[in-house]
């Protein structure tokens, strides 16, 4: 990492002799700005206003204050230090011991519940089985519950993790989000969540499900201790980013289709949601390389199960690519499969019977403008 210039650091004192600290993880004024700016308004909200600082005279505040900028100077996650991160309407809560919820989770979780939302406008949708796998937070099975439950009157999410910090913390989180009126009253009963283990295809219940989403670990050994910033490596857990090697010990070569470290979760959350009977599958992915090897995974293994697959990218406010068809992805190089949006692949969708008309609406969001 580049050193700071001692004139950007002298510029950021001269605003304010906190900035300095934050120029360290921030990188540059304007974002170091912004975060001095949340933690400030964090610690108006949370620190009594007469109490003093047990240094001194200077109130509590702003011994509190200095505490924080000088963790987040260390690495901690911002999100760790405010307690929380705002995921569409909701207030997700965060903790050590499950993974920080991100902007692009956010928007392909949105773009599936504007699809079904447009289609139960058009054709009601009575009652829906959601199966989340991997939840950690709970933000998607939440998200998913906010946006759908003024449409779909009988809901049924279901969240599965194996790890028990953050299934307390989902159920936390859902609690949160129904006292602060995020989440309508019901969700209490129509969202629950539960230990399992993907891997070992043990989930409560059989699994039945409509739609199946998941954000399973997906970064290889190598990319999580050469790519992954500081922050991320130090604080979060790294049982949710980076799966166990598919064959154990350090990576190899491949010799299947998604025999590589990194996409370890992808065959058996294929072999889950055909098990569930699913309709609808979205996974997450690291990007399109990542979603390439596991569509050609997903033909290879169920290509008489789904009736298509496409690529959700995760800029939807740039031009669309499109490739082929939406029908029947080819493994031979992933010919057939479109690809919606702009930037870097974040989510394979798969679907098969009315499914397909279920996300009609994504499929129609963008006019097509190029071939790629």
């Amino acid at each position: 990492m580049p050193r700071l210039l001692t004139s950007l650091v002298r510029r950021a004192h001269h605003i304010d002799p906190l900035l300095p600290l934050l120029l360290r993880p921030c990188r540059d004024l304007p974002s170091a700005r912004n975060e001095l700016r949340w933690l400030r308004e964090h610690v108006r909200s949370t620190s009594p206003a007469t109490a003093k600082s047990p240094h001194g005279s200077a109130p509590a505040s702003h011994h509190t204050l200095h505490k924080l900028c000088a963790e987040r100077a260390r690495g901690t996650p911002l999100q760790y230090l405010l307690g929380s991160q705002p995921f569409g309407d909701l207030d997700i809560l965060c903790r050590r011991g499950a993974l920080i919820p991100r902007p692009e989770t956010e928007t392909y979780t949105t773009l599936l519940a504007s699809a079904l939302i447009q289609h139960a406008q058009a054709a009601p949708l009575p009652a829906l089985r959601i199966l989340d796998l991997c939840t950690g937070t709970g933000c998607i099975a939440l998200l998913l519950h906010a946006l759908l439950a003024p449409h779909v009157p009988d809901l049924s999410i279901l969240g599965v993790d194996i790890s028990p910090p953050a299934l307390t913390l989902a159920r936390a989180n859902l609690a949160w989000n129904v006292k602060h009126g995020r989440l309508r009253a019901r969700a209490q009963d129509q969202v629950r969540f539960a230990r399992g283990d993907v891997l070992a295809g043990s989930l409560p219940a059989n699994g039945a499900c409509d739609i199946l989403v998941a954000n399973p670990p997906y970064i290889s050994p190598a990319s999580f201790a050469a790519h992954t910033e500081r922050s991320v490596r130090n604080y979060e857990p790294k049982l949710a980013l980076v799966p166990p090697s598919p064959r154990g010990g350090r990576e190899r070569p491949s010799c299947g289709v998604l025999d590589v470290a990194g996409d370890t979760f992808y065959k058996p959350l294929g072999r889950l949601a055909r098990k569930g009977q699913a309709k609808i599958m979205v996974l997450e992915v690291a990007g399109t390389e990542q979603a390439m090897r596991v569509v050609e995974g997903i033909v290879e293994e169920a290509d008489e199960y789904w009736d298509g697959c496409e690529v959700w990218h995760d800029d939807w406010h740039g031009r669309r690519r499109e490739e082929g068809s939406p029908e029947r992805a080819n493994a031979a190089g992933g010919s057939g499969v479109r690809h919606l949006g702009a930037g870097h692949g974040r989510a394979v969708v798969c679907w098969r019977g009315e499914g397909r008309e279920w996300l009609h609406g994504v499929q129609r969001r963008l006019a097509p403008s190029t071939r790629v």
